[in-house]
């Protein structure tokens, strides 16, 4: 099967936005590497904030999706659309520290003590003189996301067990020209000799998410429309299947009979 390439018109206006804030990122990090880390990626700048939005907008469409297709899809599939989107909702809540600055709350001794920028957030938490961040959010996240990004993909389109586990758990599958869009943006930030360039990764990959999710391979699987790939149960086929064989076509003469009105 073939992967698609070609982006949507929506998808064109966002790749532009993410290639133009990486490309700048690029150019300030050799330029001018001062101005890239205590102006560009600065902690609360453009950069965090749009993380931040891209991952509350796909909490968003989670929560959309789990409203529209209630009654149309099983109970297992829409409590999967809840776990992503809180997923993302917390992911946008340790991006900004749970709105510590905006409210200037303090931190407690805890995390005073165990995080090592002091704030209260998990993924600065450090465990053993190692940051989680490194660990989990960093090593074991790359490696999800490489598989989910990589060989997910393929690997739906080739194996039936694996389609049905997608579907089963409510997963978008990315379209090629996300997988590429991951990868270029990978090998720009690679080049990136700045040391804070992981915020690029952060803000391109969480908006790749957000299209991934908004426009995935198998997004039939996600709209409400009859017949648009999202395979019902058993019965429910039979029955379609015997709605679709009677409707239109002329009864037979048994039938006619049949249904021939009852002279008065």
């Amino acid at each position: 099967m073939k992967f698609n390439y070609k982006p949507t018109r929506i998808e064109s206006f966002f790749y532009a936005i993410l290639f133009q804030f990486v490309l700048f990122g690029l150019y300030f990090a050799h330029n001018n590497n001062e101005y890239f880390e205590s102006v560009f990626v600065v902690e609360d700048g453009l950069v965090e904030w749009l993380t931040v939005c891209w991952l509350m907008a796909t909490a968003f469409l989670c929560l959309k999706r789990f409203v529209t297709l209630q009654g149309k899809r099983p109970k297992f599939f829409l409590a999967m659309l809840l776990v992503f989107s809180a997923l993302f909702i917390f992911g946008a809540g340790e991006e900004i520290s749970w709105g510590q600055r905006i409210f200037n709350v303090q931190s407690s001794d805890f995390f005073q003590t165990h995080n090592a920028q002091g704030e209260t957030n998990l993924h600065n938490l450090v465990v053993s003189g190692k940051k989680i961040n490194k660990m989990i959010f960093g090593v074991a996240l790359g490696i999800i996301i490489g598989i989910y990004t990589l060989l997910l993909p393929t690997l739906a389109r080739k194996y039936k067990p694996v389609m049905k586990l997608v579907q089963k758990f409510a997963v978008p599958i990315p379209r090629g020209r996300h997988v590429l869009a991951y990868l270029l943006l990978f090998l720009f930030v690679e080049i990136n000799p700045s040391a804070k360039r992981g915020e690029l990764i952060e803000f391109g990959g969480t908006l790749i998410f957000f299209l991934i999710f908004l426009n995935p391979w198998n997004r039939r699987a996600f709209t409400i429309e009859q017949n648009q790939g999202y395979r019902p149960h058993h019965g429910q086929r039979n029955n379609h299947r015997r709605n679709n064989n009677y409707r239109g076509k002329k009864p037979n003469n048994h039938q006619r009979h049949h249904n021939k009105p009852a002279e008065s």
